[in-house]
């Protein structure tokens, strides 16, 4: 079987909900019932068909050629499966997602991953903000699952985030970590203000000293944390895309907090790292 290729004839004016569109809820669907499913499109119902050229038949390999930021919760709710996003995507990419892989070619919205509970995000491009965040009126961001960002992030990186792991390679905004309950944080590129406020527990690691540092984070001075290198060990092998952490050595300057609320979580600053794109 090939692949299940959506192929946007025009760029809508108006946001697109594909939430439908996922090998969840394809599974043993014909083509034309597929481009029979009716997609939120501002206000009205529009059917597939007439947004896209359908063809293929693997529903557990989706394709979408063409993408564009008007195109948003892509993946949501999704558990196994592969969907390749070829372009730019919309807000709301993989929220809740359970499982499977999305692969984002371009760049991505606000609320990438918010309420992730499982699986494989990896955006080549630049995400916006609230990435790996909690959903508007939940408790806790992301819960599980990886995250990989090529590009920068917006502010509010991680906020209530409670377990899984985040990797940008690029620059965060404010707030990233903002409230975090657990889980891990990895930025290669500079951090924006308020890094860490409220955090709880979990782990932020960086290779460039923040510009600006909450008064309520202790210095810890400078340690060998040996389970740093462990962990960088496990992320090379776990994907080919982080076989730089093979460079990272087991020293970083630590800071514990938030101590205004009680905080157990660490930013760890490493020393002398070398990245290798």
């Amino acid at each position: 079987m090939t692949a299940l290729l959506l192929t946007l004839k025009k760029q809508p004016e108006l946001p697109v909900d594909l939430s439908p569109l996922t090998p969840d809820k394809l599974k043993g669907k014909s083509k034309a019932q597929i481009s029979a499913i009716k997609l939120i499109n501002g206000k009205d119902k529009t059917p597939v068909s007439t947004l896209f050229s359908v063809s293929g038949s693997d529903t557990e390999n989706i394709r979408i050629q063409r993408s564009c930021r008007q195109l948003t919760h892509i993946g949501e709710d999704m558990s196994f499966g592969e969907i390749q996003v070829r372009g730019d995507a919309g807000n709301y990419l993989g929220k809740h997602m359970h499982g499977g892989h999305i692969k984002v070619s371009g760049h991505s919205g606000d609320s990438t991953a918010c309420g992730l509970k499982g699986g494989l995000i990896e955006i080549d491009g630049d995400v916006g903000d609230r990435l790996g965040a909690n959903f508007i009126g939940e408790l806790h961001g992301m819960s599980d699952g990886t995250v990989i960002v090529s590009g920068n992030a917006g502010h509010r990186v991680g906020e209530r985030m409670r377990r899984g792991t985040i990797v940008v390679r690029g620059h965060v905004g404010e707030y990233c970590a903002n409230w975090m309950l657990a889980g891990s944080i990895i930025v290669l590129g500079k951090t924006g203000n308020y890094l860490g406020n409220g955090m709880k527990r979990g782990t932020v690691i960086l290779t460039k000293k923040p510009r600006h540092m909450i008064a309520t984070f202790r210095h810890c001075g400078l340690l060998k944390i040996e389970f740093l290198r462990l962990f960088f060990k496990q992320m090379a092998l776990a994907n080919k895309e982080f076989n730089f952490f093979r460079n990272f050595g087991p020293e970083a300057i630590r800071f514990a907090g938030d101590v205004s609320c009680e905080g157990l979580g660490e930013i760890l600053v490493l020393k002398n790292a070398r990245i290798s794109k």
